[in-house]
């Protein structure tokens, strides 16, 4: 764990020095983008280097790399880059873990103490982690329209496929971190939601669905502050195939309401 206090404090992208704030994330998109997509910033390799001398843990980073040079309107250089990040994610989440479990608990204390920002950032390492994978896993798809329940779904909130897109379109603008559609195992019904960082309105009992990443990392490479354009390419990427297994795995978890586990 490094000896800098805010290391594991606040709305932060993981690197082995601990920080990098949202504006830097910008300018090594921008860098990235203006040098032909190299590997130019100490942050990435700050990155990557985290995530080589990760120790071992229950968190494996899954194999994202066929998804590279294979989408239209997402470049191979951009999901790579975005997948180091993923991998920084996978190394944190291991050494918090592990940090935890020697963690000095005589000076616990609510405003601050290691016990309690270790407490705090693995729940922001885990979800980056976790809904990092949801993301890349419903990609790689050719877009089109939903079928079977979840269209059925849809239909049901939004009235029409055109209208919940048109509405993932308004999300993903309005959004800080992350979009959200996901199932309420509580109500049983699909639902939509915007989290400006990993750890922050994380619904309970909501099982992801579609997961879609605004943050800059996401799409500066490719598009720089064009949002919209970046929308566009993940819709037409999407695999609406591993949304429609989603939604038929999360319909089988008992709701909030029936449940007596």
């Amino acid at each position: 764990m490094s000896s800098k206090k805010r290391d594991l404090v606040g709305n932060y992208e993981v690197t082995k020095e601990g920080i990098v704030t949202r504006r830097e994330v910008l300018m090594m998109g921008a860098m990235a983008a203006a040098t032909g997509g190299l590997l130019a910033t100490q942050g990435q390799a700050a990155v990557a280097a985290d995530a080589a001398a990760a120790p071992a843990g229950a968190y494996k980073a899954r194999d994202f790399k066929s998804l590279a040079g294979t989408m239209d309107g997402l470049s191979a250089d951009q999901i790579n880059q975005h997948l180091k990040l993923y991998e920084g994610y996978i190394a944190k989440a291991n050494a918090i873990h592990k940090d935890l479990k020697s963690v000095d608990l005589s000076t616990a204390n609510a405003t601050y103490s290691p016990v309690r920002e270790l407490l705090i950032e693995q729940s922001f390492a885990h979800n980056g982690v976790v809904y990092h994978e949801y993301y890349f896993n419903n990609l790689g798809g050719k877009g089109g329209e939903p079928t079977g329940n979840f269209k059925s779904a849809i239909e049901e909130q939004w009235g029409s496929n055109a209208k919940f897109i048109d509405f993932l379109k308004a999300a993903g603008k309005s959004a800080r971190g992350w979009v959200i559609v996901g199932y309420n195992t509580r109500a049983g019904y699909v639902d939509a939601y915007a989290l400006d960082t990993h750890n922050i309105a994380s619904p309970a009992n909501i099982v992801p669905l579609v997961v879609l990443d605004v943050y800059e990392h996401a799409y500066m490479i490719d598009y720089k502050t064009d949002r919209a354009k970046y929308l566009e390419a993940f819709i037409n990427n999407m695999n609406w195939d591993v949304v429609e297994k989603r939604l038929n795995v999360a319909t089988k978890h008992p709701s909030g309401a029936d449940s007596t586990l």
